[in-house]
């Protein structure tokens, strides 16, 4: 199937109001959505998926709001042991519509930031590979913003923002740069970044596309959860 994929800008376009992020819950009710817990006898490609269903006034006339649909894929390094891919863990993915995460400057797409751990026995390194598909919007201007405890760098090439997380922990937020190209392995990612950002028809979009947004977050998990961080597109 062919795709379209949008023009990258260096630049987000700023919004002449309240600047709401992609992870801010929409006014009125947020979207309902099923946590997703993937028991993994094996953490390397263990996947998991949530979607997001409209919010009540999409169903009841209003005008529909883009409807999120994620899906995780948790990749190791090629030069992780056998010993490591080997390990089992479980993989949770939550749309936490209570999560209050803002981006400066990035108008509203998703209808809840999306929740991802992944819990294992020992500590590894991991990156979690996103696909975000939106339903009602366009490919304009998409972006991911990420809520993580760890440091990184925004497409702006400064730091992420120190920010109090959904939790009430201290960590850091922004949007996520491009990725370099050309692409390495999902597994070798060193930053959270942007793989591509293209649209697929469908009929049932207000639109008449879906934008599929794909992310890499590598972090390291706890030896009992990971770094938890929180985003959406």
């Amino acid at each position: 199937m062919q795709t379209a994929t949008r023009p990258r800008s260096s630049r987000v376009r700023a919004s002449a109001a309240l600047t709401a992020l992609t992870c801010l819950v929409l006014a009125g009710g947020a979207g309902l959505a099923s946590a997703r817990t993937r028991s993994c006898a094996r953490i390397s490609n263990c996947a998991t998926h949530v979607v997001v269903t409209p919010p009540p006034e999409a169903v009841l006339g209003g005008t529909p709001s883009s409807v999120g649909s994620f899906g995780v894929v948790v990749k190791l390094a090629p030069t992780s042991t056998l010993a490591t891919r080997g390990q089992p863990g479980r993989l949770i993915a939550t749309a936490a519509p209570s999560a209050q995460v803002t981006c400066p400057g990035y108008q509203l797409k998703d209808p809840v930031p999306l929740v991802f751990q992944l819990k294992t026995v020992t500590p590894v390194h991991i990156t979690y590979e996103i696909t975000d598909r939106l339903t009602n919007t366009t490919i304009d201007a998409v972006h991911f913003c990420l809520a993580a405890s760890f440091p990184f760098k925004t497409m702006s090439g400064r730091p992420a923002r120190a920010a109090k997380l959904p939790d009430g922990t201290r960590g850091h937020i922004g949007l996520l740069p491009d990725c370099p190209k050309p692409l390495p392995p999902a597994g070798a990612a060193t930053a959270p970044c942007v793989e591509s950002v293209s649209s697929v028809p469908d009929s049932h979009s207000t639109t008449n596309i879906d934008v599929l947004l794909r992310v890499r977050v590598p972090t390291q998990t706890k030896g009992g959860q990971s770094a938890d961080p929180w985003g959406g597109g």
